[in-house]
């Protein structure tokens, strides 16, 4: 006999081979763990309360250039350079176009029907006077805003305050007086060139920050200017407001809703869990399927103790972290549930053994989807962006932690709980109870039968809802029929092609406004902003100390460069700025010697503050020198992310040592690098999940139809970012990597079933997916969907992107599993099954049975 069947296994094939050695790996796991469930509930509390004191250690970045823009990009290097060379004039000779830093700054944009009438100035006057009145005190020293703000010709400069009551209505628009009306005035009436009304003022009071600690003190005179601000109702005159520090403020207090709606979560999957899980008192599932919902939060407490242990930093965009473990870890615990309701015909085996048969049938489902999530979160840690990396360190680390809690927790309290209906003791007393048809047999109060009886199950139908029974009594019917393959492969083709028309219509790029609440002073501010004025920004070009200004050629390729970035279709063709085409005209000019090019060019820079700015000396050597250009009205940031790109190229074609840079192109970096970042990190993942699929499932139709699947997903969820409104941005590129391992899960369950499934046809093998695996990942999909629907309320952009992409992901990744793959499983599925005709899925064989199994099964 045993020749036969080692004869038998030769002939296998190798995926059935494979797959029958990790079905006997996760009986052996699940006896042992049902064989010492006392202990091992034990120590899981153990770790959990250890590791969650780690959030002692807890702390937060909300910085946005940290976190929502690319690590090591060109533009911070480029800044390296330029700081090396040039010092911080703010507090001296301050001009917006020379900045090396982001600006500080207090903003106020006024609004009334005209601002530019006498009333209106009147009123804004009293404002910007009262603004100037606000004082700080830091580490015991007062400052006011003389103290910190940012000084031009001894005075404090800020933009939209220097007319001195000459813009009236009839001056020239949108240039006066060498001023750009368009970047001070808003909603604007011009005729004829000329000015006629405006809405909106917009002024801005610059601050300096060339010291570390009169940097300090601006931000905290910011921090007091919306303070103020915030106190202030005027009656006939609005003002929106905001500082250079507001996004990230306000970054902070927009998560703050996170434990409440975790709190309702959670609360809604324990609901759910209750009402699937219900029976009568012997065997109501009810305490169980708690402990599969506490399971999940154990892992997340765990996740988030033991990184913020290591010294990660916890990130705004983390907090949607326990609405998605929660949901993997609760669909984890539908598949354990289900399986273990396949066990109950078999009531001569120990509870033991029976878990370990649990294990044999959902275990390698399990295990595949935890380790593709985590696979797929593990390389999206390699993204350029630390938002993305934080958020996938503390989601890979959770998802680790709510599986081995779902084997090592929930699967412990499932063998008391099938010790405790063995023995037909009540859910709630434990005391033993008879069935309800032998207490209406002693004449019992009805009250008293039905909160008292109960029986074991000897079915899998007698302990399961209607949630898990209707599924798949209705789906074999339907999927199976020829109208219903013809209706799915129908259906699909026109998602197909609805989802590849909104690829192609994707935008890329994330408004830094949407990271905030709608409601916050920030928001409508910016709002306004971009709407009613205009959004140009410097393009300087910084020429090198290398550069021989003494070289007819050298002279020829500056103004040659700056032509042709004036010719740019971004740029203003009328913009350029450079010290050196007046610094030749003027009477200081001499090219005698390098020594005294320089010379002449300090006395000139000292006679004109404008561009005394724009050059930079190491005694009297040049070591660096910078022109300008200025862009167009551009508000699209993809466009100037363009325009960024262009500017380089046209420098590193040019043979002098020059670059371009201005503080935004920081932030412009993100559109750059989002949609190569997107599809590497995407699609290193899929490789991934391959790689994966071939070791658990090696059989080359069925790893074509999981990729298959995931490709297809993963195409929904980029096109209907376009119809969600949403963009590829470092946000959404962080719910497409979850996708890609969500997309795995409950194909794999499908397949799993469909292999392990009984039948000598496809059409048999395939329903028996269906049987098997539509009411857990039904179950699984709506426990997902509820664990982020609370998340539609929440006005943070972060989280409604959550839930717009996970709800997404769920009903595609749903609709995919239970409807499509079937079809495609009856029609081309493989033949052929891992069991026996004779043999359960998950029932145990002699040879791979412990030698004391009989021992326990009166372990209990």
């Amino acid at each position: 006999m045993g020749e036969q069947g080692g004869g038998s296994n030769n002939k296998m094939a190798c995926h059935v081979r494979v797959s029958k050695w990790f079905n006997d790996q996760f009986r052996k796991l699940g006896i042992l763990i049902g064989s010492h469930p006392i202990k091992l509930i034990a120590l899981s509390l153990i770790v959990t309360a250890g590791l969650s004191c780690g959030m002692l250690k807890l702390t937060s970045e909300s910085d946005t250039e940290t976190l929502y823009t690319p690590v090591g990009s060109q533009a911070s290097k480029d800044r390296q350079k330029i700081q090396a060379v040039f010092e911080d004039d703010s507090g001296s000779n301050y001009f917006p176009r020379s900045l090396t830093k982001s600006d500080l700054y207090g903003d106020v944009i006024f609004s009334t029907v005209n601002v530019i009438d006498d009333a209106s100035m009147s009123t804004i006057r009293f404002y910007i006077d009262y603004i100037k009145d606000i004082t700080v005190t830091l580490n015991n020293v007062q400052y006011s805003y003389s103290d910190v703000c940012a000084r031009r010709d001894g005075r404090c400069y800020r933009s939209g305050d220097t007319f001195n009551g000459s813009i009236t209505v009839g001056v020239t628009y949108p240039v006066f007086n060498d001023i750009d009306l368009s970047s001070v005035l808003g909603n604007v009436k011009a005729k004829d060139g000329k000015l006629v009304s405006a809405g909106y003022l917009k002024v801005t009071f610059h601050l300096r920050q060339d010291s570390v600690i009169l940097r300090a003190a601006a931000i905290a005179w910011e921090d007091e200017f919306i303070k103020v601000m915030s106190t202030l109702k005027p009656e006939n005159i609005t003002m929106s407001y905001a500082t250079s520090q507001s996004l990230n403020k306000e970054l902070n207090a927009n998560t703050g809703g996170d434990i409440t709606y975790f709190s309702i979560t959670f609360t809604l999957m324990i609901t759910y869990a209750t009402i699937i899980a219900g029976g009568d008192m012997v065997s109501s599932r009810t305490w169980v399927s708690w402990a599969g919902v506490l399971a999940a939060g154990m892992g997340i407490a765990s996740s988030i103790g033991l990184v913020s242990l290591c010294g990660m930093k916890f990130v705004d965009i983390v907090g949607t972290m326990p609405f998605l473990v929660l949901g993997i870890g609760v669909n984890d615990m539908f598949l354990l549930m289900s399986s273990w309701a396949d066990t109950y015909p078999h009531q001569d085996e120990s509870v033991a053994d029976r878990i370990g048969m649990t294990f044999a049938s959902a275990g390698m489902g399990i295990t595949i989807t935890s380790l593709t999530d985590l696979l797929a979160f593990i390389t999206g840690t390699s993204s350029v962006f630390i938002s993305v990396r934080n958020f996938c360190v503390y989601t890979g680390v959770a998802i680790i932690f709510s599986y081995l809690y779902q084997c090592f927790f929930f699967a412990p309290c499932l063998s008391l709980h099938g010790s405790r209906v063995d023995a037909s003791r009540h859910c709630v007393t434990c005391l033993r109870v008879k069935s309800r048809s032998e207490y209406k047999e002693e004449n019992k109060h009805c009250l008293y039968v039905y909160s008292c009886g109960g029986r074991r199950p000897k079915e899998r139908e007698q302990d399961e809802r209607i949630c898990e029974t209707g599924p798949r009594k209705i789906l074999p019917v339907i999927l199976l029929h020829v109208a219903g393959i013809i209706s799915v492969i129908v259906v699909f083709l026109a998602y197909l092609g609805v989802s590849i028309y909104g690829v192609i219509n994707l935008k890329q790029g994330l408004d830094l406004k949407n990271l905030v609440s709608p409601s916050s002073h920030f928001y409508s501010y910016t709002d306004i902003k971009d709407t009613y004025f205009s959004n140009t920004f410097p393009i300087p070009f910084i020429f090198e100390g290398t550069t021989n200004y003494l070289k007819k050629d050298t002279i020829t390729q500056i103004y040659k460069l700056l032509a042709e970035a004036q010719s740019d279709s971004g740029v203003n063709s009328q913009s350029s700025v450079c010290w050196l085409t007046n610094y030749i005209n003027s009477s200081y000019f001499d090219d005698t010697s390098l020594t005294q090019f320089a010379s002449g060019a300090q006395y000139f820079l000292n006679k004109t503050p404008a561009f005394k700015n724009d050059v930079a000396f190491d005694g009297d050597h040049i070591i660096a020198s910078r022109c300008y250009v200025f862009s167009d009205d551009i508000k699209d940031s993809n466009k100037q992310a363009r325009v960024m790109t262009r500017m380089r190229e046209l420098a590193d074609g040019c043979p002098l040592s020059v670059y371009p840079y201005f503080p935004a192109f920081i932030f412009f970096e993100q559109y750059v690098a989002i949609l190569p970042s997107t599809l590497q990190t995407v699609g290193v993942a899929l490789v991934v999940m391959t790689v994966v699929t071939c070791i658990f499932m090696p059989h080359p139709l069925m790893i074509t139809l999981v990729v298959f699947n995931i490709v297809s997903i993963l195409v929904g969820i980029f096109g209907f970012l376009y119809f969600w409104d949403l963009s590829l941005s470092s946000v959404t590129m962080i719910h497409l990597i979850m996708s890609v391992g969500f997309s795995v899960d409950f194909s794999v369950h499908v397949c799993s079933a469909f292999m392990l499934g009984e039948g000598s046809t496809r059409r048999e093998k395939a329903k028996y997916a269906i049987v098997h695996a539509s009411g857990p990942v039904l179950n699984g999909a709506i426990s997902s969907f509820l664990g982020v629907i609370v998340l539609v309320f929440s006005e943070s952009y972060i989280f409604k992107s959550f839930f717009n992409i996970m709800l997404m992901v769920t009903l595609l990744g749903m609709l995919h599993a239970v409807f499509l793959l079937p079809v495609v499983l009856s029609l081309i599925g493989p033949r052929g099954s891992l069991v026996g005709p004779t043999e359960s899925p998950g029932k145990a064989t002699e040879a791979s049975r412990p030698a004391n199994s009989q021992q326990t099964k009166t372990t209990h």
